[in-house]
């Protein structure tokens, strides 16, 4: 007999990312899979900077290779900034946010 209580699902990440003049700004992360993994050893966090291992931002993705020139890996004893300043020229902009759990999400925004 299978019990169902240890059973997990993998739910994407999700985020709220938002450009204006030139400064990206990561207002949320929500890293479903750790967050869920916190909620079953009866874990909280307060802030969801302390659940991001790095950023890594591509001001000019081509919709094909991803290649970061901002990169934000904090050490183990900060948190990633949140703000970014972007090139004045940027185009369309690729951000990927890896978790404690090294799961990434990857958000691209028409700048």
């Amino acid at each position: 007999m299978r019990d169902g209580a240890h059973l997990t699902f993998k739910y994407p990440s999700e985020s709220n990312i938002e450009i204006e003049n030139h400064t990206l700004e990561i207002k949320q992360f929500y890293p479903r899979m750790l967050l869920q993994k916190l909620k079953q050893q009866n874990e909280t966090v307060s802030d969801f900077r302390e659940l991001v291992e790095s950023v890594m931002i591509d001001p000019y993705y081509d919709g094909s290779v991803f290649s970061p020139t901002i990169i934000d890996i904090p050490d183990k004893r900060e948190l990633i900034q949140c703000k970014y300043a972007l090139p004045a020229d940027h185009g369309k902009v690729a951000v990927k946010i890896t978790d404690l759990l090294s799961e990434t999400l990857m958000e691209v925004i028409n700048g």
